[in-house]
């Protein structure tokens, strides 16, 4: 097999669904070598059936991001098995609708816990393998909301932001080590929560008035902008945040 990723091992968080399974599934494509995690037993069982012919270049396993101890020992897992880590992409996430007043503190604990703590325990997992490889790519998963603020997502937009802060400040403190740290800014795609989402007529007409492109964003297209950043194509881009958004940060 030939492709931009040829005998990379690559992690993949979050990849059950909808941005995280189609960067996956781009990777596979490109030649990596994929090991992913997601909290759904369901999403790895269907995960082990689809990809069970490229044997022993894939492993899927069902866990907690949020929890230090499971990213550590997965991580570990990862290296036992193939001796290296390439290509991290953090893109586990969860996103909560509450007006800001009833938000609980476990609740704005909990979305920080999965969307920004997950960076971190992830990050810092990998960091050192790639440092003694002098080689080494990770992906952050933001979105427009990192930038912006959303009514009724304050923990959301609190994470997502934090996560463009730690992106850069880790892509300063690790370019002399040769390992490229960059976000992803999707703006609204059809992911897991379209269904739901485009039943809310006044919402769903928003977000195509206020997207110059007039439609949502697919899944592979966050993905192929993965697959650039894991690749040498992107070896001299770091600290950068890359909107896939439909022209709505540029509106």
């Amino acid at each position: 097999m030939t492709g931009l990723l040829k005998d990379k091992v690559c992690i993949v968080t979050g990849a059950g669904k909808g941005i995280g399974l189609a960067t996956m599934k781009v990777f596979i494509d490109n030649g990596a070598k994929l090991a992913v995690i997601t909290r759904s037993q369901e999403d790895v069982d269907s995960l082990n059936a689809e990809f069970n012919d490229i044997g022993n270049e894939f492993m899927a396993i069902c866990g907690d991001v949020s929890e230090q101890d499971t990213v550590n020992r997965f991580v570990e897992e990862v290296i036992n098995k193939y001796g290296q880590v390439d290509v991290l992409v953090n893109n586990a996430g969860m996103r909560f609708r509450k007006k800001f007043a009833e938000i609980t503190c476990e609740e704005f604990k909990k979305v920080l816990d999965v969307n920004l703590l997950s960076v971190f325990f992830f990050s810092q997992a990998v960091l050192p393998t790639m440092v003694s490889q002098n080689a080494g790519k990770i992906i952050n998963m933001s979105s427009i909301a990192g930038t912006q603020g959303f009514s009724e997502l304050s923990g959301y937009v609190t994470s997502k932001a934090a996560i463009i802060g730690l992106t850069k400040s880790l892509a300063v403190e690790y370019a002399e080590k040769n390992v490229q740290i960059n976000a992803i800014a999707p703006g609204f795609c059809k992911t897991s929560y379209f269904e739901n989402f485009s039943k809310n007529d006044d919402l769903y007409d928003f977000t195509i008035s206020r997207t110059p492109m007039k439609r949502w964003g697919e899944s592979m297209e966050v993905a192929n902008t993965c697959l650039f950043l894991a690749s040498h194509l992107s070896s001299y881009i770091t600290g950068d945040v890359i909107s896939v958004d439909g022209g709505w940060s540029a509106g």
